[in-house]
């Protein structure tokens, strides 16, 4: 598993959320300096860590660990699409539908 990837990957879903990195800390009871390691690639989490973090986001955590380069734009647009709200939903629906 790639530090690096998931990192930023932390990063990324964590400022989805609006979440500060002390306040993600504080939610899944770790370090502060824990959290900035952790998105800065300087090592992973365990598994307790990785589902306490998924549970905080609420997001499974796999959406934490699939971060392959070619799957990335889908997994940006699905994040927006985890977060947004069913009338920005149909909105962002006829967006698409008018682009293709």
């Amino acid at each position: 598993m790639d530090k690096k990837a998931f990192g930023a990957r932390l990063k990324k879903l964590r400022k989805l959320h609006n979440l500060t990195q002390e306040q993600l800390a504080e939610a899944v009871s770790l370090d502060l300096r824990q959290v900035v390691r952790l998105e800065a690639g300087g090592s992973l989490p365990s598994l307790e860590t990785l589902m306490n973090i998924s549970g905080v986001l609420n997001i499974s955590p796999n959406m934490l660990l699939n971060f392959s380069q070619e799957n990335e734009l889908k997994n940006d647009i699905n994040d927006i699409l985890t977060l947004a709200k069913p009338e920005q939903l149909e909105l962002i629906k006829k967006i698409m539908l008018a682009i293709l």
